[in-house]
């Protein structure tokens, strides 16, 4: 009789690899060690993971899809950077390991982005317009964030923390309230008269 497969054993790999990796960061996400942790053989982890790279980045996927839940239980646009910079402090390992997986198709077109996509269609709910219009200011709300969250969770000083939280709200709300320059600036200018 051949063996049953065991169907929650990709749960539990996961499980096992955030486990180490909020705790040991990189270093202490090998295959051996999530392996042994999720009481499997590495042959078996292979079998679902090609390499450290594969489990990474299913790993990242995770940990993204966990962050756009917590972003999209938002009420109001404006809370959903105060928890996107809340969710980077609170889980630093997690954030770095989002940066690892980001970082080769952030920025391209076409690469399916769930919060993005999420964000985009509540501006033009709110402002009117086609949502992919809103897309240079996304971005840019976006990088103003990330660069926020990297340095937050790189500093240990409480206050300088605070300051880095505050300014990146006050930017981002001024954005939000001229939300209107990034449409303006897409359409071609008047000529004089």
């Amino acid at each position: 009789m051949p063996p049953i497969p065991d169907r929650k054993l990709e749960e539990r790999i996961l499980n096992v690899a955030q486990r180490l990796w909020r705790t040991r960061g990189d270093k202490g996400l090998t295959l051996r060690a999530v392996a042994r942790e999720a009481r499997t053989t590495t042959p078996t982890l292979y079998k679902r993971f090609q390499n450290k790279k594969a489990l990474r980045l299913a790993l990242s996927l995770r940990v993204r899809d966990e962050m756009n839940a917590e972003l999209f239980s938002s009420p109001r646009l404006e809370d959903v950077y105060r928890r996107y910079l809340r969710y980077a402090e609170q889980h630093p390992h997690e954030y770095e390991l989002l940066q690892l997986a980001w970082a080769p198709y952030v920025l391209v077109p076409g690469n399916n982005r769930p919060g993005r996509t999420w964000v985009l269609s509540q501006l033009a709910a709110r402002f009117g317009g086609e949502p992919d219009e809103y897309a240079q200011f996304f971005d840019t709300l976006f990088l103003t964030c990330h660069g926020a969250a990297t340095v937050l969770v790189a500093t240990e000083d409480a206050r300088a923390r605070q300051t880095i939280r505050d300014n990146c709200i006050r930017a981002c709300d001024s954005l939000m309230e001229h939300v209107h320059i990034f449409l303006d600036s897409r359409k071609p200018a008047r000529p004089r008269a």
